[in-house]
């Protein structure tokens, strides 16, 4: 699930759009690997495991689709009209190898759409587009969905900020055995890099919930909350916000099939003193859907 399109003020286009096309095929990978849930997890009187643990050879066709809603204001002001941006990706991705803790997958993004309502975003659009199609990367995860390396297909390292954007929503999966009606929790960082309209560091203190089975036990449904907690304004930016989502995971197949969540963000963005400028608001929503369809 670890998120993220464009917004990223203050960073020029083409890097932009490089930092775009690799969260999102990284995304691609990270949220496929998370898909395929380790074989024989049955229920028993400790609970249900659920971990990351494919089959080798195993390929997940994917579809991503993302809307990221940016408004700024003055404090105390009213939010203008939000610039949207749209991003649609089709992706495979192929296990290279599964391993007792990690798993190696390999991603290739098949096509992509991006749209922005950003008259001067046209461009960058275009770019975004041209990137992501053809993008290949390596990623290797742990058994709880969290991203431990990634590198294009040149074999070049992914930056630690792409890295630990993609690491914050696959990183979900219980360390335990858990029950029908148990919790457990997660902290994920929210990437400098991130489509949140500003830079800053914060954590999502996230509660997931296994919820309940179908009457077969074959569908594992998980539901997901969290808040958003600011580290006291670093940089210049204050935010908070809310999580939610949910996950759907077809236990006899071992695949996630499906998962959607929305992230909502406050954040003010206070310029050096001495500039002469007023600190800005800006209200980010993300939402995102991704549904895995690959074949048996």
């Amino acid at each position: 699930m670890r998120a993220r399109v464009l917004g990223n003020h203050g960073s020029s286009s083409s890097r932009r759009t490089r930092s775009l096309a690799a969260r999102v095929a990284l995304a691609c990978a990270a949220l496929g690997g998370l898909a395929r849930v380790g074989a024989g997890q049955t229920a028993s009187a400790d609970g249900i495991v659920l971990r990351l643990h494919p089959h080798v050879g195993d390929t997940l066709r994917t579809r991503l689709d993302q809307l990221t809603e940016i408004a700024s204001a003055q404090p105390g002001g009213t939010p203008g009209k939000p610039m949207t941006t749209s991003v649609t990706v089709l992706a495979r991705t192929i296990v290279q190898a599964s391993r007792q803790a990690t798993t190696t997958v390999f991603t290739v993004v098949d096509s992509a759409e991006v749209h922005s309502s950003d008259t001067h975003g046209a461009a960058m659009s275009a770019q975004a587009e041209k990137v992501l199609r053809g993008q290949r990367m390596v990623v290797e995860l742990a058994e709880d969905g969290s991203v431990e390396s990634a590198r294009d297909a040149r074999g070049a390292a992914v930056s630690r900020d792409v890295a630990d954007a993609m690491a914050a929503m696959p990183a979900v999966l219980p360390r335990r055995a858990v029950a029908v009606g148990e919790r457990w929790q997660r902290e994920m960082p929210i990437p400098s890099a991130g489509p949140i309209g500003s830079s800053g560091n914060a954590q999502v203190r996230a509660e997931f919930r296994l919820d309940s089975l179908s009457g077969n036990g074959e569908l594992a449904f998980v539901s997901m909350r969290g808040q958003i907690a600011s580290d006291g304004g670093a940089r210049g930016v204050e935010m908070s916000g809310s999580m939610s989502g949910m996950m759907r995971i077809d236990r006899v197949r071992g695949w996630m099939t499906e998962s959607l969540f929305t992230l909502l963000i406050r954040s003010v963005v206070t310029p050096p003193s001495g500039i002469g400028m007023q600190p800005m608001k800006f209200v980010t929503k993300v939402t995102q859907h991704l549904r895995t369809m690959d074949k048996r």
